[in-house]
């Protein structure tokens, strides 16, 4: 969708790269009273990509409208899961004094309208030479909850609208490639981040391109995955209006080899958070088992998942990772269209 809110990134950030750090960090929130907290003592609900689909679009986040208590929460059980599989964060928390405190999984934005919470975490690439570049999996985990504001039934107010397909099916493979990466990891590490308040404009995405963790030059592929629940025999559609002949082709030798039946298109240029990422310079793909009469609706529940569907997206996603975090990559220039606000 086209960028409906301003944003203001309330704080600095840094872009170093240091020889010996893999991970260079970047600044979250000052104010830790803004970032959500993790109780370390509260368990993870049961995994499982379809206990997390349906745990995700379930009343205990309340459809995880952004800037609501819901949401919040569901950025914690996000933090959590990747703390139980022993992760660390992807952004540095930033003391009072200016010194950096720790890693945390919190990345704090600021917009005229709206704030939120990106949440990331990483996974350290096996080469001892190509750890230092990174791909980047993606997923929007925040929806529309009770608010009739962007939603295709408005007539039913402020009924709970779920999100289980958008995008609560792309969060959870999100979080299924975690834990699959983390116990083989590829060659160049990746980093994975759940942005918050796509449906108010690419806002999360937007904050984390316009101040990546890295140099954008460090960053060599972005995958992004949303609405990927509905898959029900259709071709897999393949976003890659944002990518380049090289991700393209990867895209398509690893579907083909899969035999997985795949579509090129661009029904969600512009509409995802893959966009961001090409507009900063970094070859982009976006993966989705395309629209359907429950999107924005009340419908939208977890019991309409195609789970072997998503699963069969995962695998697809896992092995686009794989190839693109070991095959050479054009070398391109950090530079951005991405205008300051």
């Amino acid at each position: 969708m086209p960028i409906s809110a301003e944003l203001r990134v309330s704080m600095r950030f840094q872009h170093i790269l240091p020889r010996r750090a893999w991970l260079p960090l970047i600044a979250a929130v000052a104010c830790r009273s803004t970032t959500p907290e993790i109780a370390p003592s509260a368990p993870p609900a049961p995994g499982g990509i379809a206990a997390d689909v349906a745990y995700l679009a379930g009343p205990a986040f309340a459809g995880r409208e952004a800037g609501t208590p819901g949401n919040d929460s569901a950025a914690v059980f996000l933090a959590r899961r990747y703390q139980a599989l022993g992760l660390q964060g992807a952004f540095p928390e930033i003391c009072e004094t200016g010194a950096s405190c720790g890693a945390t999984y919190f990345q704090y934005f600021k917009g005229q309208e709206i704030g939120g919470h990106n949440v990331g975490s990483y996974i350290r690439g096996s080469d001892p030479d190509l750890y230092r570049q990174f791909v980047v999996v993606g997923a929007h985990f925040d929806h529309l909850g009770r608010s009739p504001r962007f939603a295709l039934d408005p007539d039913l107010l402020s009924s709970l609208r779920p999100g289980a397909d958008d995008n609560a099916s792309g969060t959870a493979a999100v979080l299924e490639l975690a834990r699959r990466l983390a116990a083989n990891p590829p060659a160049r590490s990746v980093l994975l981040v759940h942005f918050d308040a796509e449906e108010w404009g690419l806002i999360g995405s937007r904050a984390f391109a316009l101040r990546p963790p890295i140099p954008a030059s460090a960053i060599v592929f972005m995958l992004n995955l949303d609405m990927v629940g509905r898959l029900r025999g259709h071709d897999l559609l393949i976003d890659g209006s944002m990518g380049d002949s090289t991700s393209r082709a990867l895209a398509d030798s690893v579907t083909k080899a899969m035999k997985v039946p795949a579509a090129r298109s661009s029904a969600s240029a512009g509409r995802s958070d893959h966009v961001m990422f090409a507009l900063i310079s970094v070859p982009a793909l976006s993966l989705t088992s395309g629209f359907h009469s429950d999107y924005h609706r009340v419908t939208d529940v977890a019991s309409r998942i195609d789970v072997p569907g998503l699963t069969r997206i995962v695998d697809v996603a896992e092995g686009i990772v794989r190839a693109a975090a070991t095959r050479n990559w054009p070398a391109h220039q950090s530079s951005s269209s991405i205008s300051p606000r």
